[in-house]
C-alpha cells in the first residue's frame, strides 16, 4: 500500500493544483509561497469602502456648497432689500459661512460631518424664520432665496445626520417651504407652491436614498475585507501550531522515546554506550528547538545532507547502505535539511526495528534531480500495512510525513505485508511556504 502526503492545507480548502514536491500553483505554473493561499489583502483594493465614500460624499456637498453660493449670490444680494435691514444680511451672511465652512471641510475630513449638520440646522433655521426675516413682500416673479438652496441644505441633511433623522429633516424642509410660499411674505404662490414643494421632496428623497444604500454597501465591504483579514489571521495562527506540534511529536518520538527505549535495553557495555550518546543527542535536540532561531543556520548542500543522513543511519543497530546517485551543488534552507535528515534517520529506525534481523538489506539514497532534492529509505523486510498503524503511533505520521509536509515538501511511503517497505521524500525550492 503506498501513501502519499504533500503539504498541509487547513481543512475545508478547495483542492487546487500542485507542481514539484506538492507545492501549490496559480494554474500558471508558478508557485503559491503562503500556505492557505494569497492573502486577502495583497493586490486588493476595494473600490468601495466607508473612509471612500464618505470622501466622496465631503466632496460632492463641498462642490454643489461652494458652486450653488456662487452663482445665487447676486440674486440673494438683489433681495436685501425687502428684507429686514439687520436680520436680512446677518442670515444671508450666515447661511453664506456655511456654504464656505463646507467647502473647506472637503479638505479636512474630521470637520465633514460638523459643517453637514451646521448648514442643515443654520438653513432650517432661516426657513422657519423667514416671515420674520422679511420686511415687505417679495414680488410674484420671484422666488425666496431660500429656495435655490433647498437641495443642497437636503444632501447636506443626508450626509451629516443619521438615516431617521435625516428622514425628518427632508420630510420637515418641503412642508415648511410650501408653508412659506402660500403666506404673502413668500409670494402668495398658491399651487405653485406646492409643485415646487413635491420637487423639493424627490430630489432630496433621492438623495437621501442614495447616501443610505452607498452607505451600507460600503459597511458591507469593510465588514467583509475584516473578516477575511481575522480569518487569515486565525489560519495562520492555527498553521504556525500546528507546525510547532508537529515539531515537538517528532523531536519526542525520534529522541525521547527511541533514547528511552534504548536504555531500557541497554545490556552490553556497547548499547548503554550507544544509548548515552542518544541522549546527549536528544538533549541537543530539545534544546535547538527551545532556541527556535530559524533563518540563522546557514544553507545546506546536498552533498551535506547526504554526508548528514549517512552518520546518522551509521550509528543504528544494523546496517544501512547508502547507494549511489547524482549529487548536485545545489542547497537547501537549514530548516529543509533538518526535516529531511531526521525524517530519513527515523524511517531508518523504523526498519531496523520492525523490518526484520540482519539479514534484511536496507538502504538510503539522496539525490538531486534537476532543481529538487529525493531521498529514498527502503528495506526488503517484513513490511506492514499503513492503513493499520493506530493513529496514536508517531513515527511514520508525525516524524515523517508531517514533518516533510511543515517544509512544503511530498512523503511517499509503500509498503505491503511481506514485500518490504519504501519511503520516498522530495523537496523543491519553490514548495516552501
Amino acid at each position: 500500500m503506498a501513501t502519499t502526503a504533500g503539504p498541509a492545507r487547513p481543512s475545508g480548502a478547495e483542492p487546487r493544483a500542485t507542481g514539484v514536491a506538492g507545492a501549490p500553483t496559480d494554474g500558471a505554473g508558478a508557485v503559491d509561497p503562503a500556505p492557505f493561499g494569497v492573502d486577502p489583502l495583497r493586490g486588493v483594493r476595494p473600490t468601495i469602502t466607508q473612509a471612500s465614500v464618505e470622501r466622496l460624499f465631503a466632496i460632492l456637498i463641498a462642490l454643489a456648497a461652494v458652486g450653488y453660493g456662487a452663482v445665487y449670490a447676486p440674486l440673494v444680494v438683489g433681495q436685501l432689500p425687502y428684507l429686514d435691514p439687520v436680520w436680512g444680511p446677518v442670515t444671508a451672511v450666515a447661511f453664506g459661512a456655511a456654504l464656505v465652512f463646507v467647502g473647506v471641510s472637503a479638505f479636512v475630513q474630521r470637520l465633514a460631518q460638523v459643517a453637514q449638520i451646521v448648514c442643515a440646522l443654520l438653513f432650517l433655521v432661516v426657513l422657519v424664520t423667514w416671515p420674520l426675516i422679511v420686511s415687505r413682500p417679495i414680488p410674484d416673479d420671484r422666488y425666496p432665496w431660500p429656495w435655490w438652496f433647498c437641495t443642497v441644505a437636503s444632501t447636506a441633511a443626508a450626509m451629516g445626520f443619521a438615516p431617521w433623522r435625516a428622514t425628518v429633516y427632508t420630510a420637515l424642509v418641503p412642508a415648511v417651504y410650501v408653508v412659506v410660499r402660500l403666506s404673502p411674505v413668500g409670494g402668495g404662490a398658491g399651487q405653485g407652491a406646492f409643485l415646487q414643494g413635491v420637487y423639493t421632496a424627490i430630489l432630496s428623497g433621492g438623495v437621501l436614498v442614495i447616501a443610505v444604500l452607498l452607505r451600507r454597501a460600503a459597511a458591507a465591504v469593510d465588514t467583509a475585507q475584516a473578516t477575511a483579514v481575522r480569518r487569515y489571521s486565525s489560519a495562520i495562527r492555527e498553521h504556525a501550531t500546528e507546525v510547532e506540534r508537529v515539531q515537538v511529536d517528532a523531536i519526542v518520538h525520534d529522541s525521547v522515546l527511541t533514547t528511552l527505549l534504548s536504555a531500557a535495553r541497554a545490556h552490553s557495555p556497547e548499547a548503554k554506550a550507544l544509548a548515552a550518546r542518544m541522549a546527549r543527542n536528544a538533549i541537543d535536540h530539545l534544546a535547538a528547538a527551545a532556541a527556535d532561531l530559524p533563518g540563522e543556520a546557514p544553507p545546506v548542500t546536498v552533498h551535506e545532507l547526504r554526508g548528514r543522513i549517512t552518520a546518522a543511519v551509521g550509528a543504528l543497530a544494523a546496517p544501512v547502505h547508502l547507494r549511489d546517485a547524482p549529487v548536485g551543488g545545489m542547497r537547501v534552507p537549514a530548516t529543509v535539511a533538518d526535516a529531511l535528515a531526521s525524517a530519513a534517520l527515523q524511517a531508518s529506525v523504523n526498519s531496523v526495528q520492525h523490518a526484520g534481523g540482519p539479514e534484511v538489506d536496507r538502504w538510503v539514497r539522496v539525490e538531486q534531480r534537476g532543481a529538487s532534492v529525493h531521498v529514498e529509505v527502503g528495506d526488503d523486510g517484513a513490511g506492514f500495512d499503513l492503513g493499520a498503524v493506530p493513529t496514536a503511533r508517531l513515527g511514520v505520521r508525525r516524524s515523517i510525513i508531517e514533518r516533510v509536509q511543515a517544509v512544503g515538501g511530498t512523503a511517499v511511503v509503500a509498503s505491503n505485508p511481506g514485500a518490504g517497505t519504501r519511503i520516498r521524500l522530495e523537496w523543491h525550492p519553490g514548495a516552501q511556504a
